[in-house]
This record gives C-alpha cells, sequence and structure tokens, in this order.
C-alpha cells in the first residue's frame, strides 16, 4: 500500500496540538494544513508557522475555525522546532478566544499581549521588542520541552515528510557574547539554548539557555540530579543533541 506521507504529516501534528489542548483547555481546534514556508516576494526568512482566525467553514458544525499552518522546514528542524512554533500558533488561538489584540502591521509586530500569552504557553519571550517582529521570537523552555518530551520524540520517530531547509536557515547560530547580540537583547547569552543532561543511564537530554539554568538548578523528576551542561566533543555530528536520549 502507498504511503500517504500527506496524511502522516496531519495526523501527527493534529496528535500534537491535542496534547496542548489537553495542558491549556482553553485552546480552540483548528484546521491544520503544512506546505513551504521558504521566503516569497517582499518576505525574508523561513516561515515556521501561521494561525489564520475564521478560515475555514466547518459544514458538521455550520461554524468556522482557524487554519494552523507548520511549515515543512519547521518539520526538517525537528520535533522541538514543531511544539515551538505549535505554542507560538495556540498563543495566537488563545488572543483570539480572548478578543485580545496580540499583533499590529499586518500581524508582523507582536507585542507585549503576545509575549504574555507565549509565556502563559511555555514560552520564554524576549527581553526587549526587536525591530519589525516585537516580541515574536520567543523560543521554548527547557520545562516545556520537559512537558512535551513525548510529542517530541513522537514527531522525530515518526520520519515525517519535510521541505529541504533553504542554506540560510542551515548556518548554525553564530556565537553570542558583547558583541553581538542575541535575540533576547543584552548581553545575548539568553536567547542560546546549550545541551544539558542529567545523571540517569542513559542520561536524558534537553536544551535550556543558559539564563534559565543561572535561575537555578534544574532536576530531573527521575535521578533527582540537576542538568548539566554537555561538553562540546561529547555531542553528536554537527553539535546537536542525539534526541532518542530525551
Amino acid at each position: 500500500m502507498t504511503d500517504q506521507a500527506g496524511a502522516r504529516i496531519i495526523a501527527t501534528l493534529e496528535a500534537t496540538w491535542k496534547t496542548i489542548q489537553k495542558h491549556h483547555a482553553e485552546v480552540p481546534d483548528v484546521v491544520i494544513v503544512t506546505g513551504s514556508g521558504q521566503p516569497t516576494g517582499r518576505r525574508k526568512g523561513v516561515k515556521w508557522g501561521h494561525h489564520t482566525v475564521d478560515r475555514w467553514l466547518d459544514a458538521a458544525e455550520a461554524g468556522k475555525k482557524a487554519e494552523l499552518f507548520v511549515s515543512g522546514e519547521a518539520i526538517a528542524k525537528g520535533g522541538e522546532k514543531v511544539v515551538e512554533t505549535m505554542l507560538h500558533e495556540a498563543a495566537h488561538a488563545l488572543a483570539a478566544v480572548r478578543d485580545i489584540r496580540d499583533t499590529s502591521c499586518a500581524g508582523r509586530w507582536h507585542n507585549k499581549k503576545f509575549a504574555a500569552l507565549a509565556s502563559e504557553l511555555g514560552l520564554e519571550p524576549p527581553r526587549r521588542a526587536q525591530d519589525v517582529i516585537g516580541f515574536s521570537e520567543s523560543l521554548i523552555t527547557a520545562v516545556t520541552v520537559g512537558r512535551y518530551a513525548a510529542s517530541i520524540r513522537r514527531l522525530d520517530a515518526a520520519a515525517l515528510a519535510r521541505i529541504d531547509l533553504p542554506e540560510q536557515a542551515r548556518k548554525p547560530e553564530p556565537e553570542q557574547d558583547e558583541d553581538n547580540p542575541g535575540p533576547r537583547g543584552g548581553r545575548g547569552r539568553a536567547g542560546k539554548r546549550v545541551p544539558v543532561r542529567c545523571g540517569c543511564e542513559p542520561p536524558r537530554q534537553m536544551r535550556a539557555t543558559p539564563a534559565f539554568l543561572e535561575g537555578g538548578a534544574v532536576l530531573c523528576g527521575t535521578c533527582g540530579e540537576a542538568f548539566q551542561p554537555v561538553e562540546p566533543e561529547e555531542q553528536g555530528e554537527r553539535g546537536e543533541l542525539e534526541r532518542t536520549t530525551l
């Protein structure tokens, strides 16, 4: 039987959305679609996802549902990026449910109300608004990675069809220091997540921002030990975590 790749993508994304709804009961149902998020026209950068209110007519319920788009490029980035993208869009979905205006400038500028919703969903907004996009670049935290660990594993294990990343999106994040601030502003340390692992055998692994780790020890619920940074030579090829040990 021919593998229905598109159906598997949507089914896996829908399962992830249902998990988000279990943690946040106000998050509404959506119609999930996928496709290419590569730049077109005057838009720059890959679009990881979007949320559009009342785009689909629901014939069965005689109502309307929002559209949730997750790009094939986000899928190529892996389960953690997909969950981060879906939580970002879930923040927009909550804004619509609560009648909160969380963006302006045709949806490009994400305001402080969006930042508050993103935090509620388990993302970490930038410390300061960025040019053009405001507080859009809200990143998944170590705690949230742990909360959705099963979903992230399922997404990675599903080996879904994906869209190759453009060359610019494949480049590793530049090292951040005083002369090269990161997305959080200030000295830029908080925006770059580093791999950490606990004392379990085999160890459980995830990523966390330095600022988050400095806020206090993050303890593993299994072995009780604090997660510690992974030395560069211990990381897999290209310096990335082996997600199967998460």
